[in-house]
């Protein structure tokens, strides 16, 4: 069955069609609307993607639902037939069903979620592969017997993560993707509480939208709000157009823009009244000084 985590499940991408058909459909059935939303955020609404507090900020308003989304394709997923002599155009949720039903089910198994490939191929094994000579299985030999293991190397848990990682090198074909960081803009927990609680009743008046971001009427760039938006999904320059009713994504943008509004001024605020409090202790310092 699909997982949201996939990180073990690495296989060579040209021998993998299974996976890319999931790929695509993770695209089109929820990702490219949320790529090109935030597309449209920084080309309209100004969000700087290379600022890790609107990141931050991207994370607080939109994370949950775009989970939501995630979870609702994975759920959808699982019930779809698949085709092949194996299957019989059962679904995973059929597959994993009959599973439980004739092989029973562990519970509390600290393997679920690893492919069952990752678990065939490693399950069970500690250290490097040892050579022995010519006719001997090493049964019955104790391991006192294969010499002295070298106190000083790695642990059978580095072993096998560097193991993992020699044999996954070969399906990795370029460098890493730098990820954008994003951290909180507030040094200060208790001002990051403050702002959330603000921003949590700011959001319950839909209608309170700020000058400057692009959302009222009379700053669109056409008659009505955009329902479209151009992305670039990959190297080769080819245009998708991505459709973004107006009644589900307007709402977003504008939730954006009360957010961000808030959040610059909140930040100018605190900057104000730091800079503040050090030009007066500045002035105290001084005053001590002329009068002795």
């Amino acid at each position: 069955m699909i997982s949201v985590n996939l990180t073990l499940y690495s296989p060579r991408s040209t021998r993998n069609t299974r996976i890319e058909r999931l790929w695509v459909e993770v695209g089109t059935q929820f990702a490219r609307r949320w790529r090109a939303f935030f597309t449209r955020l920084g080309r309209l609404h100004n969000l700087d993607r290379k600022n890790p507090g609107h990141l931050w900020l991207l994370h607080r308003l939109f994370l949950h639902e775009l989970n939501d989304d995630c979870h609702e394709f994975q759920e959808e997923w699982n019930l779809h037939p698949i085709s092949g002599r194996m299957t019989n155009d059962q679904s995973p949720a059929d597959i994993r069903f009959l599973g439980q039903t004739t092989e029973g089910i562990y519970r509390e198994d600290p393997l679920d979620g690893i492919h069952p490939d990752v678990i065939n191929r490693y399950y069970g094994v500690a250290g490097a592969r040892r050579r022995r000579p010519r006719n001997q299985t090493g049964a019955g030999i104790a391991s006192d017997d294969e010499g002295e293991s070298d106190a000083d190397g790695p642990s059978v848990e580095e072993e096998l993560e560097n193991q993992i990682g020699a044999d996954l090198a070969q399906n990795i074909r370029h460098e890493p993707v730098p990820v954008a960081q994003h951290r909180s803009p507030f040094k200060d927990p208790d001002l990051e509480s403050d702002f959330l609680e603000l921003l949590e009743g700011l959001l319950e008046q839909p209608d309170a939208l700020p000058e400057d971001y692009g959302v009222l009427e009379d700053e669109w760039e056409e008659e009505d709000y955009p329902e479209i938006e151009i992305i670039k999904p990959g190297r080769r320059g080819k245009e998708l157009v991505i459709a973004l009713p107006r009644p589900d994504w307007f709402p977003r943008a504008a939730r954006w823009v009360q957010a961000l509004d808030l959040l610059t001024r909140f930040l100018d605020e605190i900057e104000g009244t730091e800079s503040a409090s050090g030009n007066e202790d500045g002035s105290q310092d001084l005053g001590s000084d002329d009068s002795e």
